[in-house]
């Protein structure tokens, strides 16, 4: 089954365009999953420990899709992707992950860059995937291109598939082309986008998922019940003393200004292994190196 796409609607040309989700529904296995990570964390604190002295090195791939060689209409220059790329790194530095870029292609293919994101009928997508997509389950593959209805960026959360199966062809994500480092999509032109995006491909989900008493399943994530618009302070939509810490917006995984996002917590990095040695680190290639 098709993991759950998140779809982030964006009002581009209004400076107090906000983040949204379209499908915010987790997965019911993944979110069970993560509920059983979060128990066994709070018995102990070896997971914790480990994924504290962990590197990863994710096989990575970008693809623009564009409907000509405007930046306008999709094309994303190579000056742009490698910006992306810094701000990726330096991003998830904390984590100890490092994307390395093996290779970057670049298409014009106005049906593929224009198709609206339709989880009912994947064919369009589905065909550009299988044309672009490198890699085993393990690779990230980011596909750069001009969106349409109003969306940010889309991702699949990781899921138990089949070499060759259509749920490993759709795995990746997609960001659009213009919130790339430099872009022009006001107050999501920094690169965030993609960090966000590749949060979810590890597993994360958002800081607020299902208000205050739902949350994304990391004990170090204070409460949160409404996504964040721009960068505001001293915002706490839960309070009382069951919800210690006002809400994280400086998070990657809220829908903060990308000026205003600076973090991953030690448990979602703990969570980021966790659910990579289930689910995709099983059959990489990638480099894994444990120390302690």
């Amino acid at each position: 089954m098709r993991a759950s796409l998140i779809l982030m609607p964006l009002l581009a040309l209004a400076a107090a365009a906000q983040r949204k989700c379209g499908t915010t529904k987790v997965p019911g296995a993944l979110k069970e999953q993560a509920r059983a990570f979060q128990r066994a964390n709070a018995r102990s604190a070896f997971p914790a420990a480990i994924a504290a002295n962990r590197t990863l090195v994710v096989e990575t791939y970008f693809h623009v899709v564009a409907s000509d060689e405007t930046e306008e209409n999709g094309w994303v220059l190579d000056d742009k992707l490698q910006k992306q790329l810094e701000v990726m790194n330096q991003h998830y530095k904390r984590t100890g992950i490092r994307f390395d870029l093996k290779e970057t292609t670049k298409t014009v293919n106005k049906e593929w860059a224009t198709a609206s994101i339709d989880e009912s009928d994947t064919t369009v997508e589905l065909a550009m995937k299988k044309k672009l997509r490198k890699g085993g389950y393990s690779a990230l593959n980011v596909y750069f291109r001009p969106l349409g209805d109003g969306l940010l960026g889309i991702c699949v959360f990781p899921e138990d598939v089949e070499k060759d199966s259509d749920e490993f062809w759709l795995d990746g994500c997609q960001v659009l082309h213009s919130s790339v480092p430099g872009g022009s999509t006001k107050n999501y032109d920094l690169g965030a986008t993609a960090t966000h995006e590749i949060g979810h491909w590890f597993g994360l989900f958002h800081t607020f998922q299902d208000g205050c008493d739902g949350g994304d399943q990391v004990d170090d994530t204070p409460a949160q019940s409404t996504p964040t618009e721009g960068c505001p302070k001293g915002k706490d939509t839960c309070t009382g003393t069951k919800y210690p810490g006002e809400d994280p917006i400086h998070n990657f995984m809220d829908y903060s200004y990308d000026a205003c996002m600076d973090e991953f917590t030690a448990g979602q990095t703990t969570r980021i292994f966790q659910f990579w040695d289930k689910y995709r680190g099983k059959n990489s290639n990638s480099a894994l190196l444990h120390a302690f």
